[in-house]
């Protein structure tokens, strides 16, 4: 005799969630969250490599101008790193070297060697060596970045959820 509206509704709003659920566009929304994602990811580590680059080339020029040799020392040129890449990566989260060359054939050999590693997949350095005046110099920034996203890490980090960012600065120092 009297029908409970309540319930005609909810059955109603059950079917339009059936029927909404069942489209292939629904469907679909999952896979277009994990591209959005992977943009906004791959985005960002461009974003940190391009201010590692930065950093690197500001750094760099501390001891391609003998401001380092001349007595700011390897704290100089870590404190104008850290400097330049602290507003998106911690400075204990970055590994340098510097390196002297007698030529530029042994500096393009040893920057096309594949980086030394420990056990524990964590950059080995070779030490911090600002040279003289004259001399070729190859400076290496790297930064582990982690990716936020794990299912975009693992795809995009080779498995790791994360991946191993590098900027080199190779330059003759001016004769000071």
């Amino acid at each position: 005799m009297f029908e409970d509206q309540s319930v005609n509704v909810l059955h109603e709003d059950l079917t339009l969630f059936e029927e909404i659920v069942r489209r292939p566009e629904f469907a679909q929304t999952p896979i277009f969250l994990l591209l959005v994602m992977a943009v906004f990811e791959l985005g960002f580590m461009i974003f940190t490599q391009s201010v590692l680059d930065d950093a690197a080339r500001s750094a760099a020029r501390l001891i391609r101008t003998g401001q380092v040799q001349s007595g700011g020392g390897q704290q100089a040129f870590q404190t104008m790193l850290c400097n330049s890449v602290s507003s998106i990566i911690g400075c204990d989260s970055i590994i340098y070297q510097s390196q002297q060359f007698p030529s530029w054939s042994a500096a393009q050999t040893a920057v096309n060697q594949p980086p030394q590693r420990d056990e524990n997949g964590n950059l080995i350095t070779s030490g911090f060596t600002a040279g003289s005046g004259g001399e070729i110099i190859v400076v290496q920034v790297t930064y582990s970045h982690r990716f936020f996203t794990l299912l975009v890490g693992e795809r995009l980090g080779s498995g790791t959820n994360s991946a191993f960012l590098m900027s080199t600065v190779a330059f003759q120092n001016e004769p000071f």
